[in-house]
């Protein structure tokens, strides 16, 4: 038991990992917080971005897609673009996603990965951080998509930041566009906001536990011996464990920030 419990300590009071994520699966409209608009020109009405279920997906049913459109009077651009992503405090992000496009045939169209820390509409704000052509999806048709699909990006210059993320597709008769599987991902480090946590007390406690912070609490975790959950509370920094057997449990502790620690206490 001794050993069980000191693993699992070490494992949840180490760095946490991630920070946003999205397969397109839940429906098959554009998910909660994302956005999609058309350039500057306001070309390209007929077709834009879709949640559809295909084979070209890497985890199904569902993935992003946007198909090519013929004008005249210049390029078709299509902007899918995520909500608020909470930087805060992580270091090194990276952006991942499996990507695709359908024809072998070339036909000039080209794919962006853009950045705005203001804005998830005013295209201007945006900062093109990745850029690709159709030789650069190698993988064409319409099948599954493979491990070699996934593209990563180095965001890390927006570490600590909040952001938007774009995928622009630019084209004038040219190829269409799948991507699935969007992750942000970086380390989050807690050592700041381990100085910012004054008290959790009593500790020990025969029952109620306060956790002093000068922001507010989103949520606290009360977690076993075995790494069960066994109580959560939310927008409280009042917790309960008079119901609780005696013994030692964490909590875990997430301010409205998004900002995470894990703290000790032993129950009478």
């Amino acid at each position: 038991m001794r050993k069980i419990y000191l693993s699992f300590l070490l494992a949840i009071c180490s760095f946490s990992y991630g920070q946003f994520s999205e397969n397109f699966d839940a429906a098959t409209s554009i998910p909660a917080g994302w956005t999609s608009y058309r350039g500057t020109n306001g070309l390209g009405s007929a077709f834009d971005w879709t949640f559809i279920a295909t084979a070209r997906n890497y985890s199904p049913p569902n993935s992003a897609f946007v198909r090519y459109e013929a004008n005249t009077g210049g390029v078709n651009e299509d902007w899918l673009v995520t909500p608020l992503i909470n930087l805060t405090n992580y270091t090194g992000v990276n952006l991942a996603f499996y990507g695709g496009q359908q024809y072998t045939a070339a036909y000039t169209t080209t794919y962006e990965i853009k950045v705005s820390t203001t804005s998830q509409t005013d295209m201007a704000s945006f900062t093109t951080e990745a850029f690709y052509t159709e030789a650069d999806f190698a993988s064409t048709g319409i099948a599954a998509f493979v491990a070699a699909d996934l593209k990563t990006v180095d965001l890390s210059a927006y570490d600590g930041q909040q952001i938007y993320i774009a995928f622009v597709m630019s084209q004038d008769d040219g190829d269409n566009w799948f991507i699935d599987d969007v992750a942000v991902t970086g380390t989050l480090s807690n050592v700041d906001f381990e100085s910012t946590i004054n008290n959790v007390y009593p500790n020990p406690t025969t029952g109620i536990v306060t956790i002093q912070h000068n922001e507010a609490i989103e949520s606290a975790k009360v977690i076993g011996l075995l790494g069960n959950v066994v109580k959560s509370f939310s927008n409280t920094n009042t917790i309960d464990l008079s119901d609780l057997n005696s013994g030692t449990y964490l909590i875990n502790i997430i301010t409205e920030s998004g900002k995470t620690t894990t703290r000790k206490v032993v129950k009478q």
